[in-house]
C-alpha cells in the first residue's frame, strides 16, 4: 500500500479550518475522525473551500439548526451525526420542521425542504381561472398559469393540429410521416398543442422565422426537415447567419446556435486574458476559461502512483489518482464475456468500456438499448432483465430467489429493514400504534412501491419518521401540522387502512383548511365576517344537512369552494374601486362580470344569499348555465358500444363494467366509482347490482363480467389491493375509490364519451319504462327521466341550434 501524500497546502487550510470548528462544539470527535468526514463529505476543492468560508463566518451552523448556510455544511452536519456528534443540529426546514436534505431554494431567506419547495412554488401561482393551488403546472393561451383542470386544449388532438399547419408546406409527404416526426419532436400533447399555437399565431415560423419561436418549435422543425419537407425552412442564426440548430436563447430573446451563445457568455479570463466562456472562479472571484480551469494548480493533487502534480481521475483509499494512472477494475463483462477493465464491477452486471458505448436489440422485447446483461440467447434491456430468470440471486435475509433490491436483501427484507429504521426505536420495538402500520406497509403486496414511496429525503419517510418517536402522537390533527402533500394524504390513507387513525370526511376537512386561507386573504373584517358567515351557515350547512352523515364529494366541495373563492373576489374587487358590497349597485357588478371570466359567475349564490338577508338589495348575478348540451349518441352506435363492451376481451375488465353501466343503464361515472363490492348480490336468481331502491338484474354475459371484476379487481396502491378493499373500483389511495374523473380519461380512450353515451341511455330508457321502475331500480330521479321522457335535453338542444341556424346532424 502506497503512503497516503501531504494534502496541498490550499486543501491542508480548508480542512484545518473545518476541523477546529467542529472540534470546538464536538471535542469529543477525534482530529481523524472530523478529517475523515470531511474527506468523504467534501471531495470536491471547491466545495471544503465553500464549508471553510462559511463556518468562518458563522460557526454557529453547526448548533443552531438554521438553514441559512451552504447545502455542504448540512451534508457534513449529518455525516458527523451518523458517526457519534451530539451536539451538532442538522438544519430545519423552516416550513414545515423537517430535517432530512434541504435544497438551495430559499423562502424568506432560508432553504427549504423539496416537499415545500413544491408547494411554496404552487401556492405563489394560482390558476387564473379557478384559484386553485394544485398541480398549476402549465399556461394558457395568453401565458397566465392555469392548473390541469382548467389547462386548454383537452380533447383536442395537437398531432392532426399540426399535420393540417404542416402539410401544405410539406408536398408528397404521407400524413403518417409528418405524424411520425411530429411524435418524436415532442412527447408531451400539451407541448405540441402550444407549438400549434405558435404557428397559428405566426406561420412565418414555418418559413424562415423560427428564431422567434420557442425550443419545441426547433425541434420539430428539425423533426420535419429531416423527413424532406420542402416548404419548411430551418432559419439561420440571427447574428452569425450560420445554418446551425438554434437551440439557445439570446440576450435579444431569439434563439442562436451555440457559438453565439458562448460569446455573449464570454469574460476576461483572468488567466490568459482572453475572452471566452466562464467555466469556474478562481478564489478570489475571478473567471476562469475552460483550459485555465482544467491548468489551475489549486485543481492538482500529487498521484499516489506516478508521485507527479497533476488533475484528480479518480480518488482511492490510498489516495488520488491521475487520469493517466486509473484504470477500471478488471472483470468478467457480462456481455461479451471477456475479462477487460469494467464499469460497475462491484455489481452483478460488470460491463466494458465497448460493450458499455453501444446500442442492441433485446431478443425480448425487441427494441435498441443500451443493454445490461446477455444470455445465451442475446442481449437483455433493463426491464427484460429484471423479468428474465439470469437475474435472480438469492437473498441473504430470506433464502428466497428474486431480483434483489439493495445490499444483497430482496425487495420484501429490503422494505422490512426500512420500516424499522423509520418506526423502531433504538431498542427495535415499534412504538405502540404503528405496529399496525408497519404490519401493512411490510406485507404489502408490491414492496418495490413501498421502498421507493418510503425512500430517503421523501416526505413519507420524514413524516414516518417523525410518527415513531413519542413526541408525535398518532392523530390526524398531528398529520395536519404538515403542507397538504400527495405524500401526507396517501400516508394518512394508509394510517386509517391500517386502523391506526379512525375514518374521517376528508373532503370536507379540505374545504375548513382551504377556507381558512381564503378568509385570510380578506383585508376587511366586515367583509371577511360576511364571508364566514356565508360560508359557514348557508353553504356548509345545506351541504351537512343534505349529507346527513354521507361524506362529501369532490363536486360538493369544489362548488362551495369555488362559491367563497368568487365571493371574496368580488368584495375585494368592489373595495379596489371605492365601494363595498352594501352600496354597489347593479352596474359595478355588470362591471365586475364584463372584466372577467366565465368564473364570476359563480359569486352568484354569495350575492343571493347576501340580498336574501338583506345586506344588499337589487342585485343580480346570471346563473352559469350550460348553454350547449351534450347531444346524445344515436341508438345504432348504443348498440355496437355495448356489443363491443361485452365480446372485446381487450379492453380492460373494469372499463368493460363501467362503459357497460354507462351505455346500458345510464349511469354517472360518480355513481360508478362509488360502488361497493357488497352492492354485487349473487342469488339463485342470478347476479343483481343494488343501485337503487331495488337489486338491479344484470343480463347474463354483463353480471359474469361484474363478478369476475369483483373477484379480480386491482388497485395502484401499495397496501388495500384487490380483495382487501371495500370498491368494486379501486384506486391509488388505500381507503378511497376510483376517481371520477379518472374513469372519465380512461372511458374516452377506448371511444366512449361518458355523457353522450349516457344521454343516449337514458332516452331510450325513458321511452321504454316507466318513471318510477327506472328510479327504483337504477337510482335516477324521477324528474330527470320526465324531462327526457318528454324531450325537454334534446328539444332545448335543437332550439340552441336553430337559434345559430346550425343543421341537426342525425
Amino acid at each position: 500500500m502506497a503512503t497516503p501524500l501531504p494534502e496541498p497546502a490550499s486543501v491542508a487550510s480548508d480542512t484545518a479550518t473545518i476541523v477546529a470548528a467542529v472540534r470546538q462544539v464536538e471535542p469529543r470527535l477525534g482530529e481523524s475522525v472530523i478529517r475523515t468526514a470531511v474527506a468523504n463529505t467534501c471531495v470536491a476543492r471547491t466545495k471544503r473551500r465553500r464549508v471553510a468560508r462559511a463556518l468562518e463566518s458563522d460557526s454557529g451552523l453547526l448548533t443552531s439548526g438554521r438553514a441559512d448556510g451552504p447545502v455542504a455544511v448540512d451534508q457534513l452536519i449529518h455525516a458527523l451525526i451518523a458517526i457519534g456528534a451530539r451536539r451538532l443540529v442538522a438544519p430545519r426546514c423552516p416550513k414545515c420542521g423537517t430535517q432530512e436534505a434541504l435544497l438551495s431554494e430559499k423562502l424568506d431567506g432560508r432553504r427549504i425542504c423539496q416537499p415545500c419547495k413544491i408547494d411554496f412554488r404552487a401556492n405563489s401561482r394560482p390558476c387564473s381561472d379557478c384559484g386553485s393551488t394544485v398541480n398549476v403546472n402549465c399556461r394558457d393561451r395568453q401565458g397566465r398559469p392555469v392548473c390541469r383542470g382548467c389547462r386548454p386544449g383537452d380533447g383536442e388532438d395537437p398531432v392532426a393540429r399540426l399535420v393540417d399547419q404542416i402539410a401544405p408546406m410539406a408536398p408528397g409527404l404521407e400524413p403518417e410521416q409528418l405524424q411520425a416526426a411530429i411524435r418524436a419532436s415532442n412527447k408531451q400533447p400539451y407541448a405540441l398543442l402550444k407549438v400549434s399555437w405558435e404557428i397559428e399565431d405566426r406561420p412565418g415560423l414555418l418559413t424562415g422565422e423560427g428564431a422567434h419561436g420557442s425550443p419545441h418549435l426547433m425541434r420539430l422543425l428539425i423533426e420535419v426537415n429531416k423527413i424532406g419537407a420542402s416548404g419548411i425552412v430551418l432559419p439561420a442564426c440571427p447574428q452569425c447567419s450560420a445554418d446551425r440548430p438554434l437551440l439557445f436563447k439570446g440576450q435579444n430573446g431569439l434563439r442562436i446556435c451555440r457559438g453565439c451563445y458562448d460569446a455573449e457568455r464570454s469574460q476576461p479570463c483572468t488567466g490568459c486574458g482572453n475572452d471566452r466562456p466562464v467555466v469556474s472562479r478562481s478564489d478570489s472571484g475571478g473567471a476562469l476559461c475552460g483550459t485555465c480551469s482544467a491548468q489551475d494548480p489549486e485543481k492538482f493533487e500529487q498521484c499516489v502512483q506516478c508521485r507527479r502534480h497533476r488533475q484528480v481521475g479518480q480518488r482511492t483509499p490510498d489516495g488520488p489518482l491521475c487520469r493517466a494512472c486509473y484504470r477500471l477494475p478488471v472483470d468478467r463483462c457480462c456481455l461479451c464475456g471477456r475479462r477487460r477493465p469494467c464499469i460497475g464491477a462491484s455489481t452483478s452486471t460488470p460491463r466494458c468500456e465497448t460493450c458499455y458505448q453501444v446500442k442492441h436489440p433485446c431478443y425480448q422485447c425487441g427494441r435498441t438499448f443500451y443493454p445490461r446483461a446477455r444470455t445465451p440467447d442475446g442481449y437483455l434491456c433493463h426491464t427484460c432483465f429484471t423479468k428474465d430468470p439470469v437475474a435472480y440471486r438469492t437473498c441473504i435475509g430470506c433464502g428466497e430467489s428474486a431480483v434483489l433490491w439493495h445490499h444483497g436483501l430482496c425487495p420484501r427484507c429490503a422494505c422490512i429493514r426500512r420500516l424499522n429504521e423509520l418506526l423502531a426505536a433504538a431498542d427495535g420495538v415499534i412504538r405502540p400504534g404503528m405496529e399496525a402500520v408497519f404490519e401493512a406497509l411490510s406485507t404489502a403486496e408490491d414492496p418495490r412501491s413501498v421502498l421507493s414511496w418510503i425512500a430517503p429525503r421523501t416526505r413519507a419517510a420524514s413524516v414516518l419518521s417523525q410518527l415513531g418517536t413519542d413526541g408525535f402522537p398518532v392523530e390526524h390533527s398531528t398529520l395536519d401540522q404538515y403542507p397538504r402533500s400527495k405524500a401526507v394524504d396517501y400516508l394518512r390513507g394508509v394510517l386509517i387502512t391500517a386502523g391506526a387513525l379512525p375514518h374521517r370526511d376528508e373532503q370536507m376537512v379540505a374545504l375548513e383548511q382551504s377556507l381558512v386561507e381564503i378568509f385570510d386573504d380578506v383585508s376587511d373584517a366586515d367583509d371577511r365576517k360576511l364571508l364566514q358567515a356565508f360560508a359557514q351557515w348557508d353553504q356548509i350547512g345545506r351541504l351537512r344537512r343534505r349529507l346527513a352523515g354521507r361524506p362529501a364529494t369532490y363536486n360538493q366541495i369544489n362548488t362551495i369552494r369555488v362559491s367563497v373563492r368568487q365571493g371574496a373576489r368580488l368584495m375585494k374587487w368592489l373595495r379596489d374601486h371605492g365601494t363595498d358590497l352594501g352600496k354597489c349597485s347593479q352596474r359595478e357588478i355588470d362591471q365586475w362580470l364584463s372584466e372577467g371570466n366565465s368564473m364570476h359567475l359563480h359569486a352568484r349564490q354569495f350575492v343571493r344569499w347576501a340580498v336574501a338577508r338583506g345586506h344588499v338589495a337589487g342585485l343580480i348575478v346570471p346563473s352559469p348555465t350550460r348553454t350547449n348540451p351534450t347531444p346524445p349518441v344515436d341508438t345504432e352506435k348504443r348498440i355496437e358500444l355495448s356489443q363491443k363492451l361485452l365480446t372485446d376481451a381487450t379492453i380492460p375488465l373494469d372499463l368493460r363494467v363501467a362503459g357497460l353501466m354507462v351505455v346500458l343503464f345510464a349511469q354517472s361515472s360518480t355513481t360508478i366509482a362509488k360502488i361497493r363490492v357488497n352492492q354485487v348480490l349473487q342469488t339463485a336468481a342470478g347476479v343483481h347490482l343494488a343501485i337503487g331502491r331495488e337489486p338491479l338484474h344484470l343480463p347474463g354475459a354483463f353480471g359474469e363480467l361484474v363478478t369476475q371484476l369483483a373477484a379480480e379487481r386491482r388497485a395502484y396502491s401499495a397496501i388495500g389491493r384487490g380483495s382487501t378493499s371495500p370498491w368494486l373500483f379501486p384506486g391509488r389511495h388505500p381507503e378511497r375509490h376510483l376517481s371520477p374523473a379518472t374513469l372519465l380519461q380512461r372511458l374516452k380512450a377506448i371511444g366512449i364519451t361518458a355523457r353522450a353515451s349516457q344521454h343516449a341511455a337514458l332516452r331510450d330508457l325513458a321511452a321504454a319504462m316507466p318513471e318510477s321502475v327506472i328510479n327504483r331500480l337504477l337510482g335516477i330521479s324521477i324528474s330527470s327521466v320526465d324531462r327526457w321522457k318528454a324531450g325537454g335535453q334534446w328539444a332545448a338542444y335543437a332550439a340552441e341550434l336553430a337559434r345559430r341556424g346550425t343543421p341537426l346532424r342525425n
